[in-house]
């Protein structure tokens, strides 16, 4: 089993830090465009800005980044998208959003994130929404972690050309996904995801969390050292990719298949329960598609 604070000591610090450092997470297209369709309009809804914002990794992350610099001097670091929304207003936001699509526009690294843009925004719902049901779980806290949860796929996407075939072998595998990743490439996502979310200055419950998002036997181990908020997001996190995919209707992954029954246990959510939450989920992924048309 690993341990939460230990970070994959197959892979030294540095190499991951390099790694970091030579990539850029784009903002999704369709988002950009939606935002400075809304911006330009003579009565503004802040909301809907807001909650396109909330939706994309790359002007989350950016946003964060800026609200927590020293030119806003804040005394206590904002921990949300909603709260650094909020600190920067609209016309600096907007700065950020022209700025990030800039350099888009300038990357020629040709690689498509669509799907997962769009996962992890309906990701990041539908933990809001599991939350609610979730004692001793905050809804920003399962908001961030939707969000942030798998960011270091982008990085190794970007990073390594056959990435998307390792995603597709570690979905047939029985191995955890990490152990496929590190035998194709010497890392995983969720070692580099962490390390981006810790130089984010995302809260250490959200890093914690990403670290540990893949290691299921935690849901099951009554002598487990990892926090109960951790092993809750981490079956927040399986149960929500398996709402999606019923929204989506595709297939569940390997990973639903064998640890989905002690994701449901360690919730205390039954069969009606789940009937409940996939009509919720269903309005509630249905509001977003709207946003962004």
């Amino acid at each position: 089993m690993l341990n939460e604070a230990v970070i994959n000591t197959e892979v030294a610090a540095d190499s991951v830090s390099d790694i970091l450092k030579t990539i850029f997470i784009p903002p999704c297209p369709v988002v950009v465009a939606a935002l400075l369709k809304e911006a330009r309009c003579a009565d503004v809804d802040f909301n809907k800005i807001i909650r396109l914002i909330s939706g994309d990794l790359s002007l989350a992350a950016s946003m964060m980044k800026t609200a927590n610099s020293p030119i806003f001097a804040l005394r206590n670091k904002v921990e949300t998208v909603q709260k650094a929304a909020a600190v920067l207003g609209l016309k600096n936001i907007l700065c950020i959003v022209n700025g990030l699509a800039l350099k888009r526009s300038l990357s020629s690294n040709g690689v498509s994130m669509e799907r997962f843009w769009e996962r992890s925004n309906y990701h990041a719902t539908v933990s809001t929404r599991l939350a609610r049901r979730v004692p001793g779980i905050s809804q920003e806290d399962a908001y961030t972690f939707g969000l942030f949860h798998d960011c270091g796929i982008p990085i190794l996407m970007q990073r390594f050309p056959d990435y998307k075939e390792t995603l597709l072998i570690a979905n047939r595998s029985a191995k955890a996904v990490w152990e496929t990743e590190t035998e194709r490439h010497g890392t995983d996502h969720v070692t580099v995801g962490a390390m981006l979310a810790h130089n984010w200055h995302l809260p250490e419950l959200i890093v914690k969390a990403i670290r540990m998002h893949h290691n299921f036997e935690i849901l099951s181990d009554s002598a487990s050292t990892v926090s109960d908020e951790v092993r809750a997001l981490t079956a927040i996190s399986l149960l929500a990719d398996h709402l999606i995919a019923r929204f989506l209707d595709v297939p569940d992954e390997t990973e639903w298949m064998a640890h989905g029954t002690a994701a449901l246990n360690y919730l205390n959510f039954d069969e009606e329960e789940l009937a409940e939450l996939q009509c919720d989920v269903e309005e509630d992924l249905n509001t977003i598609r709207l946003d962004r048309s």
